[in-house]
């Protein structure tokens, strides 16, 4: 049989030395709250540092949507421009096939070009010597 138990007797208990005495309760009680007191104060300060990464982050994203809606808008304005300057291409092109058309044909302009080229070679040649 265990010690401590008879049939028909409630069983009794002995006290183990690493339990504490009643004045060691009280101290195990206090020291239960310092720790509990400290844990929350350092879960305070976890909870502040927490929070001001959290408002950082959410400046940094009013930041980078500012920052995208103005990028956005010059990208806009950058597509319009281009399609002013493609439009305009497309009106010279026109202009310079209805020209080459005009002057008599590719054979004309071609010409025109080599005789514009090799008065440019004289002038350069006159101005060297």
């Amino acid at each position: 049989m265990a010690p401590g138990f008879a049939p028909g007797r409630p069983p009794t208990y002995a006290k183990l030395g690493n339990e504490p005495d009643d004045f060691g309760d009280d101290n195990f009680v206090a020291d239960q709250r310092r720790t509990q007191q400290i844990e929350r104060q350092k879960q305070d300060e976890n909870l502040d540092e927490l929070h001001s990464a959290v408002k950082r982050l959410g400046d940094m994203s009013l930041n980078i949507s500012t920052e995208l809606d103005t990028q956005n808008k010059m990208l806009d304005d950058l597509s319009d421009d281009t399609d002013k300057a493609k439009h305009a291409l497309e009106a010279v092109t026109k202009q310079t096939q209805e020209l080459i058309k005009q002057s008599g044909g590719m054979k004309n302009f071609i010409v025109i070009i080599v005789l514009v080229l090799i008065l440019l070679l004289l002038t350069y040649l006159v101005i060297m010597t």
